[in-house]
């Protein structure tokens, strides 16, 4: 076991951040190393140059632009500059996670200020990922100022640690906590992924029966509106969990799976979820609902981020799959533990009438956001 993942234990679970976690390790070993960095960059073809001083920083707050909803905070920003010209590098990286909202093109805009006022010779956008994402180039209004995208994966980032980490420490040991995160073999299949698409059509159908019928028609008696199976379709390939949901104005309910995404071989997780997004007209309101349901529930549901305007805040109920698999009927086990669960935001729905249960269409066509 890595050094890393040793400390990661001290971490809450909830509380700990792999992506910011393993980025200051990652900055840490590229600051120990020139050669390492540039060799990297010249991979990526971020950039050029043969000799450069270099400057790291990480999670720098650039103040949102004209345009912009929020700030943004790249991940590692590079600053690289010899006699005759200097480059600025965002890079940004995605663990379990995916691009956020506008998140690359407010990066871009950044990119084009910041070389118009500092007269960059090169702006470019590092994006790295463990898992692989469908990426579409920004747009860029001014002609004379393009920032370059470079999509890539940290698996390619370990193979060049592997050959240049030399007798760093450090990087010996970032290696062995990538490879336990799954970010060394990106580009190969384990055992496990194939027996997960062999069987993938079955689990597939067992998850439909479970959650289509009775578990949609309560949910339609309850939250006067509910999505499609169509939609938890969506819902696999964008968010890592296959569910039904129903979306209000300040708050959302998802009834289903959530699968593993921060490290694959964590179970599967069954369960509802009540979240209210960042930024939301009535998320106080909701957010003291959240509260409240806690308090007289004495613990039976669980909260995350309700103290973080930032994220998503919710409370969530549910089980690991392998505790509802112990008798002879497993579709009947998650049905009857999802519709107890429904239960109860009945009642929650019954004591926080003022809550804003104006339902959003959620069954057309389309993606769920």
């Amino acid at each position: 076991m890595s050094l890393f993942s040793v400390l990661r234990r001290l971490y809450r679970p909830d509380r700990f951040l792999i992506e910011d976690f393993h980025t200051e390790i990652v900055a840490q070993v590229l600051r120990n190393s020139d050669a390492l960095t540039l060799g990297w960059l010249h991979s990526v073809e971020a950039t050029s140059l043969q000799k450069a001083s270099i400057k790291i920083e990480t999670q720098k707050t650039f103040a949102k632009l004209a345009g912009h909803s929020t700030d943004s905070r790249p991940d590692i920003t590079i600053k690289l500059s010899n006699d005759e010209k200097s480059e600025f590098i965002f890079v940004e990286s995605k663990v379990p996670s995916k691009q956020g909202e506008d998140q690359l093109q407010r990066y871009t805009d950044h990119l084009v200020s910041e070389q118009k006022k500092n007269g960059f010779a090169k702006a470019s956008l590092i994006y790295i990922t463990r898992d692989y994402e469908t990426v579409v180039p920004p747009k860029v209004g001014i002609p004379q100022f393009q920032p370059a995208l470079y999509p890539t994966r940290w698996f390619q980032f370990y193979k060049h640690l592997q050959a240049h980490a030399n007798g760093d420490g450090l990087a010996k040991e970032l290696m062995l906590f990538m490879k336990e995160n799954h970010m060394s073999l990106g580009n190969q299949f384990r055992s496990t992924d194939l027996v997960a698409m062999e069987n993938f059509i079955s689990a597939k159908a067992l998850m439909d029966e479970t959650l289509d019928g009775e578990v949609l028609n309560e949910g339609w008696k309850i939250l006067g509106n509910i999505s499609t199976l169509k939609k938890a379709q969506n819902q696999l390939r964008d968010h890592h969990r296959y569910i039904l949901y129903s979306d209000y104005p300040s708050f959302e309910c998802l009834i289903g799976y959530w699968l593993p995404y921060e490290n694959p071989d964590d179970t599967v997780w069954v369960g509802i979820t009540l979240a209210s997004n960042p930024g939301a007209e009535a998320r106080n309101d909701v957010i003291e609902a959240f509260r409240n349901w806690l308090e007289k529930t004495s613990g039976a549901w669980s909260a995350a981020d309700l103290d973080d305007e930032n994220e998503w805040g919710c409370i969530y109920k549910g089980k690991e799959i392998h505790a509802l698999m112990g008798g002879n009927d497993h579709v009947r086990a998650i049905k009857d533990h999802l519709l107890g669960i429904l239960k109860e935001v009945e009642v929650f729905r019954k004591a926080y009438p003022k809550l804003p249960w104006g339902v959003i269409n959620v069954t057309d066509s389309g993606d769920a956001e």
